[in-house]
């Protein structure tokens, strides 16, 4: 029989309620233990099924804006300032101390976030106000899925109006930024701190003529001349194109509403002109943008292969040890034809709905999973039928250990200079994991297994440097 508290870790690595039911001394001990190869069946969870627990102890009203810095970025934990405090992960992200700030941000300036949010929460930019790695926003960003440095972000016409920073591994941690059009910055007020349901108002009923004129001209611009009107002119995209010629029309409608003196109307025109091509915009993507829909694309279509793949592996296993009377069974068609839908809208150009619905697919073959874990009380020895089943248990035990370091810091409360060469050790470690991810979506199992072993160690190595041993 297992010890009852490794049992337990084996389950809150990958669900989170359970993770809540383990005391600090508990977590840290089963490093001690050194993983050995026994788990439940649904261990193999390779949609990143990770808890909301971590994060730095600190007090966000301390964090001021760095002189250096636009903004400093902290994770601390969750309370009823922030606009999603009963949603998603308990830690959340503070902005020069304010917890889930909303951002206004103007296309064309340069903005640098001071990130230092702790080892498992990598911050990014997203166009999902969930986050959780989804919908990557990568055009004028550099430095996205930081957990310590600097991500520096220049808004572009093709940003969208609203987006969000958020968490890789948790969701809802971060808020929400406006992006406008120089000289309008004014026009979107925040309270603050934010309260739990949006602080954001649209302010300022009149329209000021020569700010309107101002984003006119630029809507017109990006219409009509921008990288965007020319790469949907040049496409065979009906839809992107039919959004691109409504958009022209509003412009147009617009443009006679401002000659009219019905600054109003021109603005709700103009608004829609702006709507409608950023949707037709989306549709025809820059080619660097396309490429990296393509690896996520390749990314989420692997992890369902491997979900799918884990589930008929183990669920043949409790079945033969007659245990499978309260399982859930997987709708093997529903998810062929998600994938098969996905396939389709990615052909299409149609990036952001395969991904969405990939990713619903994947949360499908988790929620079985998840099932199949609550429903079965005894472990078993895994074993592997490929090397790729190797590498996605491997993957799920990096991300377990992910996991210790808020809690090996709290308990051990190491020195700053012990927090530096953890730290290195961690960087070392998910580099290594992100090869392993590359080599992975190349097919070449052996190798990423390899990478992620050599990742895994890099973080036992970082928690031995803090005096985890």
């Amino acid at each position: 029989m297992m010890d009852v508290h490794y049992i337990k870790l084996l389950c809150l690595l990958h669900l989170k309620i359970e993770f809540a039911k383990l005391t600090v001394e508990e977590r840290i001990m089963q490093f001690r233990l050194g993983f050995k190869k026994k788990f439940f069946a649904a261990v193999l969870l390779l949609g990143g099924t990770v808890s909301a627990f971590g994060g730095a102890t600190v007090d966000g009203a301390m964090q001021a804006k760095s002189p250096e810095y636009d903004f400093t970025v902290v994770s601390v934990t969750k309370d009823q300032t922030h606009p999603h405090f009963n949603e998603g992960s308990s830690i959340a992200f503070a902005v020069n101390g304010v917890q889930g700030r909303t951002l206004v941000l103007v296309r064309g300036k340069i903005y640098t976030f001071n990130i230092d949010t702790g080892v498992m929460h990598d911050f990014y930019l997203s166009t999902n106000p969930v986050g959780w790695g989804t919908g990557t926003l990568t055009e004028g960003v550099e430095g996205n899925f930081t957990y310590k440095g600097v991500v520096t972000f220049k808004p572009t016409a093709e940003t969208p109006d609203v987006i969000y920073y958020q968490c890789r591994n948790h969701k809802f941690m971060g808020g929400q930024i406006h992006i406008v059009n120089p000289g309008e910055e004014g026009k979107i007020k925040i309270t603050e701190p934010a309260a739990a349901t949006s602080a954001v108002q649209a302010v300022i009923p009149t329209v000021n003529k020569g700010e309107l004129k101002q984003k006119l001209n630029f809507v017109d611009m990006f219409i009509n001349k921008s990288d965007s009107a020319k790469r949907i002119t040049a496409s065979n995209n009906a839809e992107a194109k039919a959004k691109h010629k409504d958009a022209q029309d509003r412009l147009a409608a617009g443009k006679s509403a401002f000659d009219s003196d019905n600054l109003q109307l021109s603005k709700t025109r103009i608004d829609e002109a702006m709507g409608l091509m950023t949707e037709a915009a989306r549709l025809v993507p820059s080619e660097s943008m396309r490429v990296k829909a393509k690896d996520r694309f390749e990314e989420l279509l692997q992890g369902v292969k491997g979900l799918e793949a884990s589930y008929a592996q183990n669920y043949e296993v409790i079945v033969k040890e007659g245990g499978g009377k309260n399982i859930k069974k997987l709708d093997s068609d529903k998810i062929y034809k998600m994938v098969d839908s996905a396939k389709t809208l990615f052909e299409e150009g149609k990036y952001d709905k395969a991904n969405e619905t990939l990713s619903n697919a994947q949360g499908e073959v988790s929620s079985v999973l998840d099932n199949m874990l609550a429903n079965t009380t005894r472990s078993y020895e895994m074993k592997f039928s490929s090397p790729d089943q190797e590498y996605a248990y491997e993957l799920a035990r990096f991300s377990s250990l992910e996991e210790l370091f808020p809690h090996a810091i709290e308990q051990k409360q190491p020195s700053p200079a012990e927090i530096t060469l953890m730290e290195s050790y961690v960087k070392n470690g998910k580099e290594k994991r992100d090869q392993a991810i590359a080599d992975a979506k190349q097919q070449n199992f052996a190798a990423a297994l390899e990478k992620i072993k050599n990742g895994i160690e890099q973080l036992e190595e970082a928690l031995k440097s803090i005096g985890i041993r």
